[in-house]
Order: C-alpha cells, then structure tokens, then sequence
C-alpha cells in the first residue's frame, strides 16, 4: 500500500545516537498518534501508533522481496531499530487515520494496473459497491507516479488520501467524488485490493497482546544487552552469555518455552529472538529469574571481582530507571526491581 506521511514530528535521525526504547516512551506519553518510518539500506518498515499505542506494522526485507505485517512485523522492526545505519522519520497523524490504513495492511490483490484507458472507474466503484467491498484502490499517474488511496467499507468511499509531491498527505472524504471524476478525465492507473486485515487488527490491539510483548522484549532485551557488555568487560568474551544460557537450561521444567532446542527463545549478538506463544507475564518470570541465576553464578565464579555486584546492580537499575514508568504498565516492575536489592 501507499503509504501516508502526515506532519513531521522529527526526521532523520539516526538509529546509532537513538534510544528507541525512549522515543517509544515518549511518544505513548504524548498521546501520539502517527507513523515511525524505519529506513535501512535494504530493509524498511512502518510502526503504526495510536494514542501511544503500537496497532500495527509493515516491514519489508531483502529491498522488498519479502512483506510481513502484524506481530511478525511489529517484533522484527523493534529489533532493526536498535542497528546502525538506520534512519527514523516520524509523522503525525489523527488516530482515526492511522487506524484506516493500518486495518487495511492485510490484504490480497484483485486486479492490478489497470488503467482508466481500458476500465471505468466510475462502473467498477458501483460493481464493488454491489459486492460490499471492503478494501482499497491505489491510484497512480499514467507515468507510475503514486497519487493516493482510496478505502471502500462495504462498497462505500468512505476515506483517501492524496500524497503530493511534498508536504504531508491530504486527508478528505469530501474530495472523492472530484478525485474520482478528475482520475477519470486526466487518466489513471490503479491497483484494487481486498481488505483481511480487521481480525488480526483487533488481536494486535487487544490489552496485554502482540504489542506489550513487543515492547517489552525490546526493553529485555537493553537489560541483557547491558547486563553481558558489563560482565564480558570484567572477565571476558562469552562468559555472561554461557552463564545465562546455563541458567535457561536450569528453568526448562517451569519454562519450557526457554528450551534452547524449542526454538522459541534465543538471545544472541545483543538480539532477542522470541516466536513462541505463551502469556507475556510467564516470559517476563522466566527471562528475569533466569537473568537473577546467572548473575548470581557469576558473582560466586568471580570472587576476585567485588565490585562486579555493585557495578551491575547501578548499571541495570539505570537502565530499569529509564524504562519504569512502561515496566510498571507491562507488569514488569516487580520482577526486576527485585535484581536491584
């Protein structure tokens, strides 16, 4: 899909100086409603946010031979984020706009290029109308430049928008009928999709679901981050990693979507890899008391550093700090306020 870019709220910056945990924050304290685009050489997407709350996402890899939307998308663009070479654009948005196009990312296409040459753009509105179409119609010019998108809700225009060349997209409903009726005057080609996105759209916004696990393996997975960096640095190279690998190991019984060989869990290069399904509290247990044993082992493994207790302790509490306010709302504080004592 075209895709909108409304106000700019910032652009261009770049994914090596940004806390994205942070400007996550930030943005759900504002109320934001809007879109963060992610741009990498040769992978890109588009977080979708409303009223601070992640609803949905689009990501595109391999410079677009693959599309993934929803929780896929939302997890591997939280994890793209924290690379370097990136650069972030984020624009703003009425909520029920980022909403309109964000229920519409699922979707199959029905016919694609045609042109205003050969189709009647008036006689197959009336024919989706009669077949309650709910869906989209991308609209381009004849020289393949992108014009806008017009969604239909049980055949109905019901809302588009037009990108222009610069400046943001312009939103109206009341502009269709002279869109429609200019599309067909100067000439068009356009591109009609059907819309399967409205159930997975209510999965992704449900309280406690795809999006606060999302943002809370982001915020894990800075904590482990810091938790090996400060521990390699006192002994060396891959000693936090076999120590927390061993601690997984030990809470298999409990956890058992912490099974290395499952295939659910990983951690590796500073990345959290999850694809399993289980409640997001039962993940916050498992990777917190597992984090807790190992640092625990290492504490009795290194006596000769005594400081090692007092240093991470200070890091990871700076690093809890900064997250608070969304650990507490992720119920999330408890857990790991309790590694600071």
């Amino acid at each position: 899909m075209i895709i909108p870019k409304g106000e700019v709220r910032h652009q261009n910056l770049l994914t090596t100086y940004t806390d994205f945990p942070a400007l996550l924050s930030t943005l759900e304290l504002e109320g934001f409603s809007g879109i963060i685009e992610i741009d990498f050489p040769e992978n890109k997407g588009f977080l979708f946010i409303d009223s601070g709350k992640v609803i949905n996402a689009e990501a595109k890899t391999g410079n677009g031979s693959k599309r993934t939307v929803g929780p896929e998308a939302i997890q591997y663009l939280l994890s793209l984020s924290k690379q370097k070479e990136g650069v972030l654009n984020i624009y703003r948005l009425l909520p029920e706009q980022v909403a309109i196009v964000a229920s519409n990312l699922q979707h199959q296409i029905l016919f694609k290029g045609l042109s205003t040459d050969f189709t009647r753009l008036d006689r197959l509105l009336l024919k989706l109308k009669e077949e309650k179409h709910n869906g989209f119609i991308e609209i381009f010019t004849e020289e393949n430049q992108a014009v806008g998108v017009l969604f239909l809700q049980e055949g109905d225009p019901t809302e588009m928008f037009i990108t222009p060349a610069s400046g943001p997209s312009v939103f109206g409903r009341k502009s269709i009928s002279a869109f429609v009726e200019n599309a067909i005057k100067e000439g068009a080609i356009f591109n009609v999709y059907k819309s399967q996105g409205k159930n997975a759209q209510k999965e992704i916004a449900a309280g406690g679901g795809v999006e606060d696990q999302s943002e809370l393996l982001l915020i894990l997975q800075e904590i482990l981050s810091k938790a090996e960096k400060l521990v390699d640095e006192i002994s060396q190279k891959g000693k936090f990693l076999g120590a927390f690998k061993k601690s997984l190991l030990e809470k298999v019984d409990v956890y058992p979507f912490l099974d290395p060989f499952s295939g659910e869990f990983s951690y590796q290069d500073g990345t959290i890899l999850f694809t399993g399904e289980v409640p997001w509290k039962d993940l916050i247990h498992g990777i917190g008391e597992s984090l807790r044993a190992a640092l625990s082992d290492l504490e009795e493994e290194l006596p000769k550093n005594k400081m090692l207790s007092l240093k991470w302790k200070a890091e990871l509490e700076s690093t809890f700090e900064a997250h608070r306010e969304a650990m507490r709302r992720l119920g999330a504080d408890v857990m790991f306020s309790s590694l600071f004592q």
